[in-house]
């Protein structure tokens, strides 16, 4: 069915089904094979002898998916949610769950997205996954092997909503305050809506064994790395930077055991000489020079890795990594300026950033990528001139490397300490001012649109009254004009409808209010995201 595949793990023989999954990718097949996530997900189902998995994607699904029991979506990037509800129109599935009955499969999502904050799509899933999938999924397949035992869609939901790591969104009653009009206001309450669902729904923390290790299972030539067998290196990152998601909602911080890794390796290159290294800081490693050293030499490898910090760099990685094919890395520093680094806890001096652009020439790699952001809490102009002062700086030392820098403009994510921070509404000047400065000495400067930045912190930072805009938005193609007309009109036509650009995307939130997510959070957390920001205030004004 799908194009030249391999599966490098034996698949369960399976002679029977107890009931079928239809996993979905958001995406085309190109885009969502690609992911590790998504594969990750598709073993923990197919790794059950009594499930029959069928995978499906915009562009291409496996015969008989429609059929299926459950309908399940892996969620990792918010923009993506308008395929979700095409995929279920395409399978005449209500969009609404409060539409849907016994006729229909049970739909339910996981990733980032949803574990951060579900509440804007709360009306299109069933249930919500909730946490690492290793943990959620198998709770989830066992819990709903006893709920499938009830008659009625109500009655199965009961049964699920208990189990660890799943959100019943339906079963939760949100007040919102009155403003101008009855409901436009903040958030009063989020309570259980039925007796015997928890306040909060429990998520647990994964804790990998020793020999575990997450990696491809299916290479194909048609996704978007190629035959590249990716393997996760680290999960978390230690340094917590305050604006960042993958440290705060996948928290604590694990490496994936040397050995195990290496073994996991040997497995990928059985298959293909392309390997790649996942996490959001793979150097961060506590042993990454010990993988490095065992990995040196190998002719049979082509190594790519994702972004490394610059103050985790050595010599010997760096040489391994050019004796391994790597030409170029790439280097998070999101700000030129030492003060702002320092409120976003970046925890990067400019002296690392400097010695490490050194080591990269040294090592006589091509090029090096910077990521920046533009916009961020406590930003002033002299921050945006230091990071056009650092750059140039470097790119004048270091003529004969190829300087890349991808700027996009921060947007606010929950369960993270700036949570409560709205978008600058500058941002789209910040990003021309960067690149106009940057592109004259020989810089390429890649911006990110800031006004699908905008609409990555609604959804970030919304609640379940932007359903209606959602709904608009897929209805008129998903473009920017759909979100710019859904967005103008949603106040007219719904009466408790906040201002939705000023409520969601630019407001700073008081610490006090309730958020959209605040059910899904724990208190002890909330204080300790609440401590962040505030210590992020305060080194503003020192």
């Amino acid at each position: 069915m799908f194009p030249k595949e391999k599966f490098l793990v034996p698949r369960p023989l399976k002679t029977r089904s107890e009931f079928s999954v239809a996993w979905f990718y958001p995406n085309t097949y190109t885009v969502g094979m690609a992911g590790l996530g998504y594969q990750l997900v598709f073993r923990l189902l197919d790794s059950d002898e009594d499930i029959e998995v069928l995978r499906g994607f915009t562009d291409m699904e496996e015969p008989g998916i429609g059929g299926a029991s459950i309908f399940g979506f892996t969620f990792s990037w918010e923009l993506d949610y308008a395929n979700i509800v095409s995929i279920l129109r395409k399978h005449d599935i209500p969009v609404s769950a409060k539409d849907r009955d016994e006729s229909h499969p049970l739909i339910f999502g996981g990733g980032p997205v949803l574990t951060a904050n579900p509440e804007p799509f709360a009306d299109i899933f069933d249930i919500v996954l909730l946490g690492d999938a290793e943990i959620a999924v198998p709770s989830f397949l066992s819990a709903y092997r006893e709920a499938k035992k009830f008659s009625t869609r109500r009655e199965q939901l009961l049964n699920l909503a208990n189990a660890d790591g799943i959100y019943i969104p339906q079963f939760y009653d949100v007040e919102y305050q009155d403003n101008e009009r009855q409901g436009d206001g903040p958030i009063q309450s989020i309570t259980p809506g039925v007796s015997g669902v928890p306040a909060t729904p429990r998520k647990k923390v994964f804790a990998p064994p020793p020999d575990y290790v997450a990696h491809s299972i299916v290479l194909s030539p048609e996704t978007a790395w190629g035959n590249m067998f990716l393997v996760e290196v680290v999960r978390s990152c230690p340094q917590e930077c305050r604006f960042c998601l993958a440290s705060f909602l996948t928290r604590p911080f694990r490496a994936t055991n040397v050995d195990a890794l290496i073994e996991a390796i040997e497995l990928g290159l059985k298959h293909t000489n392309k390997i790649g290294l996942l996490g959001p800081s793979v150097t961060e490693h506590p042993k990454f020079d010990e993988i490095a050293r065992r990995l040196r030499g190998r002719e049979d490898l082509s190594l790519s890795i994702a972004s490394v910090r610059a103050d985790t760099l050595t010599d010997e990685i760096l040489s391994t990594l050019v004796s391994l094919g790597q030409k170029s890395v790439t280097i998070a520093i999101e700000s030129g300026s030492e003060r702002l680094r320092s409120i976003m806890k970046k925890n990067l001096t400019e002296q690392e950033i400097v010695q490490a652009v050194s080591m990269v020439e040294a090592a006589g790699l091509e090029s090096i990528k910077f990521y920046g952001i533009a916009g961020l809490p406590h930003e002033t102009q002299e921050d945006l001139d230091e990071t056009v002062r650092l750059l140039t700086q470097l790119k004048k030392k270091h003529k004969r490397l190829r300087f890349v820098f991808g700027i996009s403009s921060f947007v606010p994510k929950a369960q993270t300490p700036f949570q409560w921070n709205g978008r600058d509404k500058d941002c789209g000047k910040k990003l021309e001012y960067v690149r106009k400065h940057l592109s004259k000495i020989g810089i390429d400067v890649r911006p990110e649109s800031h006004n699908w930045s905008d609409i990555q912190a609604l959804l970030s930072r919304g609640d379940r009254r932007l359903h209606p805009i959602l709904k608009a938005v897929e209805e008129n193609s998903g473009n920017l004009g759909a979100w710019k007309k859904a967005i103008k009109e949603a106040r007219k036509n719904t009466i408790a409808m906040p201002d939705v650009r000023d409520f969601y995307i630019f407001r700073d939130i008081p610490k006090e209010e309730t958020l959209p997510w605040s059910h899904l959070q724990d208190a002890e957390k909330t204080l300790y995201l609440g401590k962040h920001n505030e210590a992020a205030a305060a080194l503003s004004l020192s």
